[in-house]
């Protein structure tokens, strides 16, 4: 099937989803299921309406002017049909690419790199909960609270300090004994008591990133510790990122205040503070807190990221190795909205669809190469 038979097809399919194929169209599109079983499963797979629905919200979000207007070079430069509602487009667009993966490459499945060639395990709520005898518990569920939780009370109650950590591929929400609430970004450990005593709330962000919104209480500063870096708060939200693979911890406050045991440096609300680990100095400046707190909600946002950025917090998530074939791809810039998808071949898709970049997988590892029009 030629290129040109190919969007053929995908303006049918297109047609026949909003039920706007005329009488003869769709004797033209029952011949074409017809012909070959996969024909038949491919169209089921763009009648669902649910998947092409979350897939345009995706698209929209992502950087629409570009995003359109390669879609109108690449697919329907020749058509004199103009479509003024965006998301007919990325449905067509959406059609297109899986009528791509089945036919513009059927003798070459290794070099398949379409949208539907990728698969990334579903992120979930999973976080492993440790004592100090050290004995692991997985955690139920997408939150656990210390202090209102009678399971797993024999095991706890021998201990006074705690650890939980959250794996690649996944999050988690725990509530501390005194109701001060800590979501977990993947692959993050937290040491804390079981019950806060004496005069101050001390816990340890090991690794990882969190957000916390901290109980108030005057009479017992909360305090976040890790080796480079201590923050003390009374009650407030802020976020703290300090990844042992990352050279910087960086602080973001979006409530209240936060000092920095470094420098005695207090931010507010709007602020962020980032924290050299080799040379100890401290940056602060002003920020779109939703940039740094998204992810919480299910949403990364990123504006004008480099992608090695991106692609780490995408390995986090969905627990795979990113190979890249340049190391210069590393520096290529990217701004959008992106959901945590069920499936992360959305987001993978979109960046595809900037036409800078393209994604090959095997297994666990997926590799990043230029789009071949990029290498001319």
């Amino acid at each position: 099937m030629t290129p040109k038979d190919c969007e053929h097809i995908a303006h049918l399919l297109f047609l026949a989803y909003t039920g706007e194929a005329s009488p003869d169209q769709q004797e033209e599109l029952s011949r074409w299921l017809k012909e070959d079983k996969h024909h038949d499963d491919l169209y089921q797979t763009i009648m669902d309406h649910e998947r092409i629905r979350s897939e345009q919200e995706v698209f929209l979000l992502f950087n629409q002017q570009r995003a359109w207007a390669k879609i109108s070079q690449k697919t329907y430069r020749k058509s004199k049909i103009l479509y003024t509602n965006f998301l007919r487009y990325a449905a067509v667009f959406i059609c297109f690419i899986c009528v791509s993966v089945y036919f513009l490459y059927p003798d070459k499945p290794e070099e398949k790199i379409e949208i539907a060639e990728l698969f990334l395990e579903p992120i979930s709520s999973k976080a492993i909960l440790q004592n100090e005898q050290d004995v692991r518990i997985s955690l139920p569920g997408q939150c656990y609270s210390i202090k209102d939780s009678t399971r797993h009370k024999k095991q706890l109650e021998t201990s006074e300090i705690l650890r939980i950590y959250v794996p690649k591929g996944g999050e988690f929400e725990l509530v501390l004994a005194d109701g001060t609430r800590v979501w977990m970004n993947s692959e993050t450990e937290l040491k804390f008591p079981r019950a806060f005593t004496g005069d101050k709330r001390q816990v340890e962000l090991v690794s990882g990133e969190a957000y916390f919104d901290v109980r108030k209480d005057k009479t017992k500063p909360f305090i976040v510790r890790n080796k480079d870096l201590n923050l003390t708060v009374l009650g407030t939200q802020f976020n703290i990122q300090n990844y042992s693979d990352e050279h910087e911890i960086i602080t973001t406050l979006v409530e209240g205040a936060v000092q920095l045991s470094s420098d005695k440096t207090i931010l507010h609300p709007g602020e962020q503070a980032t924290y050299n680990k080799a040379t100890r100095e401290v940056q602060v400046e002003t920020v779109d807190t939703e940039l740094f707190t998204a992810w919480r909600e299910g949403r990364l946002i990123f504006k004008s990221t480099r992608l090695e950025t991106v692609l780490k917090q995408l390995s986090r998530w969905y627990d795979v190795k990113f190979v890249y074939e340049e190391e210069r791809l590393k520096d290529l810039i990217f701004s959008g909205k992106m959901k945590k998808y069920d499936n992360g071949n959305v987001i993978l898709g979109i960046l595809k669809a900037t036409g800078k970049i393209d994604f090959i997988q095997q297994d666990s590892v997926i590799h990043v190469k230029r789009q071949l029009k990029q290498r001319l």
